[in-house]
């Protein structure tokens, strides 16, 4: 069969391949078929029982899932080198043991199967492409592939390097450039066919085998570009040329689609028609507005007043570390009079602000956003970094894009910061980068070694848009001419019956099906509070978004709406912080019973170290139930509606059932009996002390009595002396005995004995020390 390129003008959609069937390779004891249900199976069956290689650890190297358990338990660092450090081992070893042609390329052809099947089951598309790039660099090396590849393997890895372009494909997809988009479309169709002209000309099995893969590929993203071309003329009024149903129909029954291609084609077909049954209705343009990216997180080791102390000392060192702070301001509330001043100072919002210097995303030519950035920390644990910036002229599918930028799983933009040469990309990564990392570095600057070790945990990312003012348009590509007013809209009922207000009624979601997903989305997800001011006033609630549309209010008064809304998504920080707490004093606890328990063991530490977790953990409660109660006290705000606002926030974000879970697990810690067990333990302890005290002392009377019965005369003196002699005797061993049990065995005691000289002159020299003290102050 030839797959011969396109000529400018022709329909490429209407293609249609001939019926491929391959020879079976020399030595292979199946036919190499493209697309062939059972073609795996025998490259999998082919490379254990032929060449040994160990095909599950080649498909594992693709799944980090339980590395990250293994690793990271906490799931709050990347894990990232340790993935492609292993993989990369596990290639070379697997690479090795493919000396033949045909075994080096069916290794190659079972590698891009474990990447397509990888990459339909994750979000983190850069670990995959790194995991190939890797591969490939590998078996280049190992196969001596750098001068004259061989044809058959050099055409297995660059299907490898077309799966790469397809996941790149898919990432500019998700940025939600159009630009970006149709560029790196078109750089797969090109792949495709130079690929397909390359397999055609090597032949064999393997060439066949690819070329067949590739045809299907390269007819599947044909059609994507078709159907990409007709959403963007019916988006802008236009009617498209494309009959989707019947060439979709046509086209699925000719060629051997996986369905995962079918259902991408599918969800482009979904969003035409749903554009198509919406072009009668008025689209949504959001004017002007504000977006807010908010990375909440908690810290441990160390309280608000140690932060602010070393954070602004480390701010004071002019060069230490990538992103420099350009300023630091004790209040950081615009909205600092909502807050109740007559409440304890050390437990209000405000607090500590460092501005950042302006963070800046590339997107792609076109586009380039700059955010303001700043860290805020409070006395109550409630701290963030902010990313926001003022957007205007935004439809549906530009603020979809918006919202979702901050995600892990977003597409791939450049962010820099000025003042670094550092570049990142993605935002989260520059909000990783600078709260686990450059953040714990400058708050432990100068600490204590014994003291605790400062941790950072991560809330859930939360996107926050302020919807200031919003027009209605007869579609995405309508502009405003000469002095043509388009009405604006007036509350946010009416926003939500224009086309497009699905995306402000749905969680920023991971956005990969289509350019138009946003036609598609349901608002199952969200919780809608009516009238927080006036009639019509709208504040969505989602999982990771919050939306205000208070329209036909001031600036200032949505502006109060914005500071509680983002004090409610940052308490996710802290109730991390707070969990962590719990985990870990439950671990040590743990660790302790268990420790006290074990030969040797200094239990009388252990129990002061108990005392000490224990007094810890009660000041611990009465920290978190003040804050509790801080939250839900009318006080808290000056204003009744602001808190009735609050309250409302609260139930909707599922702060209060996150709160409740916490008082729950708290209410258990607290009841837990442990120290109560340790203190048994330790007075059975003390027991034997008293024990082996009260026989020294009957030891004593007996002897004396003895001497006694001596001087009168009872019995003979060598009688006596052996009588006194057993029971001087049985005292020592008993005594020793109960000490050594006490100390926890004899290589204890041993130790316990030979520290206490050294425990003696520390305190002798405590002693003077104080005397002397006392000296000087009189």
């Amino acid at each position: 069969m030839s797959h011969l390129p396109m000529q400018r003008g022709e329909s490429e959609v209407a293609v249609v391949p001939a019926p491929r069937s391959g020879p079976e390779p020399a030595g292979v004891g199946f036919a190499l078929v493209a697309r062939d249900p059972g073609v795996q199976g025998g490259i999998e069956a082919h490379l254990r029982e032929r060449c040994g290689v160990d095909t599950q650890a080649v498909r594992d190297c693709f799944i980090w899932n339980g590395l990250q358990s293994e690793v990271d338990p906490g799931g709050e660092l990347d894990v990232e080198a340790e993935f492609l450090r292993r993989a990369g081992i596990e290639f070379e070893r697997q690479a090795a043991l493919t000396p033949g042609s045909v075994d080096r390329a069916l290794l190659c052809l079972w590698v891009h199967h474990s990447s397509v099947r990888a990459w339909n089951h994750t979000f983190r598309v850069d670990m995959l492409m790194k995991c190939m790039i890797r591969f490939r660099d590998i078996a280049t090396r190992a196969w001596g592939l750098d001068g004259e590849p061989d044809g058959a393997v050099g055409l297995a890895l660059r299907l490898c390097e077309l799966v790469r372009q397809e996941i790149e494909l898919e990432d500019c997809l998700k940025t939600g450039s159009r630009l970006r988009y149709t560029e790196a479309l078109d750089i797969v169709i090109g792949s495709c066919a130079g690929l397909l002209h390359d397999a055609e000309g090597e032949g064999g099995p393997v060439g066949g085998f690819v070329g067949g893969e590739v045809a299907v590929r390269r007819q599947y993203h044909l059609v994507l570009r078709e159907l990409h071309r007709a959403l963007v003329a019916r988006s802008s009024g236009q009617r498209e040329k494309f009959e989707v149903r019947r060439e979709l129909r046509r086209l699925v029954n000719a060629w051997p689609f996986s369905s995962v291609e079918l259902s991408k084609m599918n969800a482009h077909r979904q969003a035409l028609e749903r554009l198509r049954d919406a072009q009668k209705d008025k689209w949504m343009r959001i004017d002007e507005g504000r977006i807010v990216y908010l990375f909440p997180f908690g810290v441990t080791g160390i309280d608000y007043e140690t932060i602010r102390a070393r954070l602004k000392r480390s701010f004071a060192e002019p060069g230490a570390g990538a992103v420099r702070p350009t300023a630091a301001i004790d209040h950081f509330t615009y909205h600092a009079d909502i807050w109740e001043p007559r409440l304890e100072r050390g437990k209000r919002f405000d607090g500590l602000e460092l501005i950042l210097p302006k963070v800046r995303l590339v997107v792609d030519g076109e586009t380039t956003e700059e955010l303001n950035a700043a860290l805020r920390f409070s006395p109550m644990g409630v701290h963030g970094l902010r990313l926001e910036r003022t957007v205007e002229d935004l439809y549906p599918g530009q603020l979809h894009a918006a919202m979702f930028r901050a995600a892990r799983e977003h597409g791939t933009v450049e962010v820099s910061c000025e003042g670094t040469e550092v570049t990142w990309d993605r935002l989260s990564r520059f909000a990783r980068d600078l709260i686990l990392r450059q953040l714990p570095e400058d708050l432990a600057a100068g600490a204590d070694p014994e003291a605790p070790p400062v941790r950072i945990h991560r809330g859930r990312s939360h996107v926050l848009v302020r919807v200031l003012r919003a027009s209605e348009r007869d579609r995405e590509f309508d502009r405003t001419t000469g002095d043509e007013v388009r009405p604006l809209v007036q509350d946010g009922r009416r926003l939500l019956e224009l086309v497009g207000s699905s995306v402000l009624l749905h969680a920023a979601p991971d956005a990969k099906e289509s350019l138009w997903d946003w036609i598609r989305l349901a608002d199952d997800h969200s919780k809608q509070i009516w009238n927080q001011r006036n009639q019509g006033d709208l504040l969505v609630s989602t999982e990771n978004t919050t939306v205000i549309a208070a329209l036909d209010a001031p600036n200032f008064i949505s502006g109060d709406l914005e500071a509680i809304a983002e004090f409610t998504a940052c308490l996710g920080g802290m109730m991390a912080a707070w969990n962590h707490r719990l985990d870990d004093y439950r671990a040590l606890v743990t660790e302790i019973i268990a420790g006290y328990s074990l030969p040797g063991a200094d239990r009388s530490a252990q129990v002061e170290a108990m005392k000490r977790k224990r007094m810890q953990m009660l000041e611990f409660e009465g920290e978190t139930r003040q804050v509790i109660a801080l939250l839900h006290s009318p006080g808290l705000l000056r204003s009744p509606s602001n808190s009735a606002s609050l309250r409302r926030l609260l139930t909707a974000k599922g702060v209060d059932e996150q709160l409740a879970s916490f008082s729950t697990r708290l209410n258990e810690v607290m009841a837990d009996q442990s120290e109560a067990t340790l203190q048994r333990w330790e007075g059975d302890r003390q027991q034997r002390v008293r024990d082996s005290l009260t026989a020294a002392v009957s030891a004593l009377s007996v002897c004396a009595a003895i001497s006694i019965w001596q001087a009168a005369g009872f019995w003979t003196p060598a009688g006596w002396g052996a009588a006194t002699v057993v029971v001087a005797a049985w005292a020592a061993v008993y005594v020793s005995a109960r000490w050594v049990s006490y100390n926890g065995g004899p290589w204890s005691t041993v130790r316990f004995l030979a520290a206490q000289p050294a425990r003696a002159l520390h305190r002798a020299h405590t002693a003077w020390a104080r005397r002397r003290l006392r000296r000087i102050a009189r």
